[in-house]
């Protein structure tokens, strides 16, 4: 009951404000947290984002929490959670009230910043609005913020800073969001895009992760319109049909005034349709609103950061799709 309390109260005061808080934009010698909310991470990873940190010009404090391996029973001595979920929510909201820390940067994803929502006090989320940034599992922690009032970015992690390093251009363009900058896209024109022009608030992420929070009070499609943004990695299409399914059982499709679809990595093709691409394409061609496929985020090769909980507007002609923010 305190938890839910703690929700409304933070929901009344961002509805209160309007338009989410943009958290401040970061400056060079800027302090930056990697907090674990799902899997931890070891040593020489962590390492490696830290060096891209700081090659970019920002000063990178890891928590401890991002070590931590939970012990799963007298037999198994560690799992891949970073932490309890008492122990990650504590991690990421030490994070935020650090005055000196400017933004957080999630280590990785895998599974369990679900775990943390009920452990989660929403109005320090906007007591101290700073930007997380993540995706995939960190999705929850992005529904999180649209709750409070807090824009977030789904963008690379600490994991992703280590593996590319600057040469990468999905961590190039997450620190340059983190800077200040704002996103603007081209998108290839797609053969199952449907033509026209929208504005909401952006919100989404991982596919599953999002749709588990439907009808909580998580749900961020239930009270805005929006820009729904959506990606999803090793899923069968059974798994996606019927959780597109649920947009619509669940009364969302009246606040969706556009869609943008991700990528599908690894996903199943036991349907006679082609790709994932080409079922979706067949609920959505007879929505009436403008829908753009192939934008390059979620777990492929590149992933461009978007804002959640920004003001977003999508246009969709013949020859491509603008997604600004």
């Amino acid at each position: 009951m305190r938890n839910k309390l703690i929700l409304i109260l933070a929901v009344a005061a961002a509805t209160s404000c309007g338009r989410a808080v943009r958290p401040q934009p970061l400056q060079k010698g800027d302090r930056v947290a990697i907090v674990a909310t799902s899997y931890w991470m070891p040593d020489s990873t962590v390492s490696k984002a830290c060096d891209c940190l700081r090659e970019f010009g920002l000063e990178a404090v890891v928590m401890e929490n991002v070590h931590l391996q939970t012990p799963v029973s007298d037999t198994v001595n560690r799992s891949y959670y970073a932490g309890t979920p008492a122990q990650r929510a504590d991690g990421l909201l030490r994070a935020l009230k650090d005055d000196s820390v400017k933004a957080v940067i999630c280590a990785r994803g895998g599974y369990g910043a679900i775990q943390m929502l009920q452990e989660l006090d929403l109005r320090e989320l906007r007591r101290h609005p700073k930007w997380i940034v993540g995706y995939s599992d960190v999705t929850a922690l992005h529904l999180a913020c649209v709750k409070a009032g807090v824009m977030s970015i789904h963008g690379n992690m600490a994991s992703s800073l280590a593996a590319g390093g600057l040469e990468e251009e999905g961590n190039r363009e997450m620190l340059e969001v983190l800077m200040g900058k704002r996103p603007c896209y081209e998108i290839q024109a797609s053969p199952y895009n449907v033509e026209g022009e929208a504005s909401g608030v952006l919100v989404g992420g991982n596919m599953i992760t999002m749709m588990t929070l439907l009808g909580s009070d998580y749900d961020c499609i239930a009270d805005r319109d929006c820009i729904l943004f959506i990606e999803e990695v090793e899923e069968s299409m059974h798994a996606i049909d019927r959780l597109f399914n649920m947009l619509s059982l669940q009364g969302k499709m009246k606040h969706i005034k556009g869609i943008v679809f991700g990528e599908f990595t690894d996903c199943g093709t036991e349907f006679a349709y082609g790709s994932v691409e080409e079922m979706l394409s067949a609920y959505t061609s007879g929505l009436g609103i403008p829908v753009a496929f192939g934008f390059q985020a979620g777990h492929g090769d590149l992933n461009l950061p978007l804002v959640e909980g920004a003001p977003a507007t999508l246009t969709v002609s013949g020859r491509n799709a603008i997604l600004a923010q």
